[in-house]
């Protein structure tokens, strides 16, 4: 008993070793997996301003030649009869969502600022919003056979409100596009 005595300040000092090595352990490992969350979440980042730029760009190199469409069927809506040159040119935009969805798969979203992940939730439901209105467009000119046949007069008064639409969220998108990356700019900073 008497030896247990004097062992028991050695077994006490070897047990808060121990404890402490422990605590070390996971301190480290705790710091090393706020590390590699902070790096996916910023390498997310990264992804998502290149995939906004290009988008930025596929619809910019688009937009005029969609104006000038839309101005063209505006002009061609007040005649009552169809022009001889008149042409539906419409310029689709293929937009991305893989660096988004990427980030949100991976779980980065987690480890970015709530307000951030708002502000692209947000832009990526207007970039939804947009395909949804170009689609409506090109599912008018996949149709316009039968209106072609029948009264091709009216293509322009149809295909009005719906180009109108898509020309209007193109710009409307390309504006927020432009509100996001300088936004993602002055927070990388």
């Amino acid at each position: 008993m008497g030896m247990l005595r004097q062992k028991i300040p050695q077994l006490t000092l070897e047990a808060a070793s121990v404890v402490f090595a422990v605590l070390v352990a996971l301190g480290v490992d705790e710091w090393r997996e706020d590390r590699q969350n902070r790096d996916l979440a910023e390498r997310a980042l990264v992804a998502v301003a290149a995939e906004i730029e290009g988008n930025r760009e596929e619809l910019v190199s688009s937009l005029e030649a969609n104006r000038a469409l839309a101005e063209s069927v505006v002009a061609a809506s007040r005649d009552t009869v169809l022009p001889e040159e008149f042409s539906v040119n419409y310029e689709y935009s293929l937009l991305s969502t893989a660096a988004w969805e990427t980030a949100q798969v991976t779980r980065a979203t987690q480890f970015i600022p709530l307000e951030r992940v708002q502000r692209l939730a947000r832009l990526y439901n207007l970039q939804q919003l947009f395909e949804s209105s170009q689609d409506a467009v090109m599912e008018f000119i996949l149709g316009i056979g039968e209106v072609a046949e029948t009264s091709p007069e009216r293509i322009p008064r149809l295909l009005r409100p719906r180009l109108s639409n898509a020309v209007g969220m193109q710009d409307l998108l390309v504006t927020a596009y432009d509100t996001t990356l300088a936004a993602m700019e002055e927070e990388a900073r």
